[in-house]
């Protein structure tokens, strides 16, 4: 699958093997600089590095994830990675820093709640795992669009869910935009992990939404 948005001359295409180390450089960038938790946790671009070329290897044979590129440098700007829900795992990689546990903890936490919840099958339910778009490339929909391809390629393949499990404050609005509704939420100020409130000065946004939309 691959289109170029006119307006934005980005084009938007599944991850390929070929793309796995500047896909992760990309997500490592995005997510050591913005993303609310790796922030809190000080998850430096290379601990983050660690964790993203497994994420994208496992994306890359599952065929379910897209990357955006600027058509003019050929430059990946952007990245959604999904998964099959029943196939993920709260902590599937070895060799990543130990802070990422408290990553795991919190979102494996809403995860239960939404498997307890629900019956669910294989091939049923698309996990977005990973979303971000470089900054410089941001408030042009790239994000949106990403979401948007992401779940056209999950209709295909028959999935009927996706859920994500939204952190910041741009993902959530991206996602209520698109009519997806809140699950399960988990406040970052009273949140412990090991008897530490290590979230607590995340204050917008104020929870870490774990939500959901038909596809």
């Amino acid at each position: 699958m691959n289109f170029i948005d006119k307006n934005s001359e980005i084009l938007f295409q599944k991850l390929q093997p070929s793309d796995i180390e500047e896909t992760a450089t990309c997500i490592s960038q995005v997510f050591s600089s913005f993303e609310p938790i790796a922030k809190a946790l000080k998850i430096s671009f290379n601990q983050f590095y660690q964790l993203a070329v497994p994420v994208c290897q496992k994306a890359a044979d599952e065929e379910i994830s897209l990357i955006a590129k600027d058509r003019k440098t050929g430059e990946i700007v952007g990245f959604i990675i999904s998964e099959d829900f029943m196939t993920s795992h709260s902590d599937p990689y070895e060799g990543i820093d130990n802070k990422f546990e408290a990553v795991f903890y919190l979102l494996s936490e809403l995860e239960e709640n939404y498997r307890s919840c629900n019956h669910l099958t294989a091939g049923q339910v698309l996990h977005i795992f990973m979303l971000g778009v470089q900054e410089k490339y941001t408030k042009r929909n790239i994000a949106t669009t990403l979401v948007r391809e992401n779940l056209n390629l999950a209709k295909h393949h028959n999935f009927e869910i996706a859920i994500a499990e939204a952190t910041g404050v741009g993902s959530q609005q991206i996602f209520r935009n698109l009519g997806f509704t809140e699950e399960f939420a988990i406040e970052y100020k009273s949140y412990k992990f090991k008897g530490k409130q290590i979230f607590s000065f995340i204050e917008n946004p104020p929870h870490c939404l774990l939500m959901s939309s038909p596809i």
